[in-house]
């Protein structure tokens, strides 16, 4: 009787990562599993599966990885926080910047970190949302270098998911306001933010500003709304001179994502703040479609 002919250290190499990847097995049980198994990636997972020790080592195993992780992240904050409180601050934040190749004056992942890592003040980030926030984002960041890996992800993502987009614009506006207890942005600073946060997300394809209108091909269809009409919004707000509302602020987003390009099925019954009505009816008069 002939003998299965044993794979070779490639082969072998490749499912032991395979089985590691899909049940967190330990190297030496996922070795001993697909031997058992004859190297056959399926038949070892069943083994595994019926196979306590081996899960219970994997559980082990796991957890001291999330612990190391942890104290990796927590050292890591440890570098940038500020000596005098329990925060990195904005000198640290520079440091961070440089370290992460961010230049925090244009690059828009900085609110996608602020949002993610629970900073509540620009600038500014507790230890413990840092490590909670950086496990969210992917479980092997434990380095300056793994954590720079993650950046490319989360700007694609703030262009291309509308609920993202949503998360991190919205979180925006709390991050920005002057002083605790204001409830609206300063006119300069939310133009420069509508300028920064739209246009991207506009000429993305997906787009996280996804047309909802019910004619829409499907929920990836372009938006109508375009760079020309933020820059009528824009000159609008200009024009009114008033610092921008939550409501006003979050719920631009949503009409930016439902108006039709010539702003001809605008309902004007529906609960939309008065500062969108007033522009609509500005926009309609620029356009010639009123």
């Amino acid at each position: 009787m002939l003998k299965s002919k044993t794979p070779s250290a490639s082969t072998q190499s490749s499912a032991i990562a395979s089985l590691r990847a899909i049940t967190g097995a330990t190297q030496a049980d996922a070795t001993r599993l697909l031997k058992k198994a004859a190297w056959g990636v399926e038949r070892a997972i069943d083994l595994f599966y019926n196979d306590s020790a081996a899960q219970a080592a994997a559980n082990g195993a796991s957890s001291k990885a999330a612990a190391s992780n942890d104290k990796k992240l927590g050292q890591i904050w440890d570098k940038y926080k500020d000596e005098s409180s329990n925060l990195i601050t904005i000198d640290g934040t520079m440091k961070l910047c440089e370290d992460l190749d961010i230049d925090p004056q244009a690059d828009l992942v900085m609110f996608c970190l602020a949002t993610d890592l629970g900073s509540k003040n620009l600038g500014e980030w507790p230890r413990d949302e840092w490590i909670k926030g950086w496990k969210a984002i992917s479980p092997q960041v434990d380095s300056i270098e793994s954590m720079k890996a993650q950046l490319p992800a989360l700007r694609k993502r703030l262009v291309q998911d509308p609920e993202y987009f949503k998360k991190v614009y919205t979180h925006t506006f709390s991050l920005s306001l002057l002083q605790a207890g204001a409830r609206s942005l300063e006119l300069d600073t939310a133009i420069t933010y509508w300028q920064a946060f739209l246009p991207p997300a506009l000429e993305s394809t997906p787009s996280a500003l996804a047309s909802t209108r019910p004619d829409a091909a499907s929920s990836s269809s372009p938006p109508e709304f375009s760079k020309d009409d933020l820059g009528l919004w824009c000159d609008f707000m200009r024009t009114k001179g008033k610092a921008v509302t939550r409501d006003t602020w979050v719920l631009f987003i949503d009409f930016v994502r439902s108006i039709d390009k010539d702003f001809k099925d605008y309902d004007e019954e529906a609960a939309w703040p008065a500062t969108i009505d007033a522009f609509v009816e500005y926009a309609r008069q620029k356009k010639g479609t009123a």
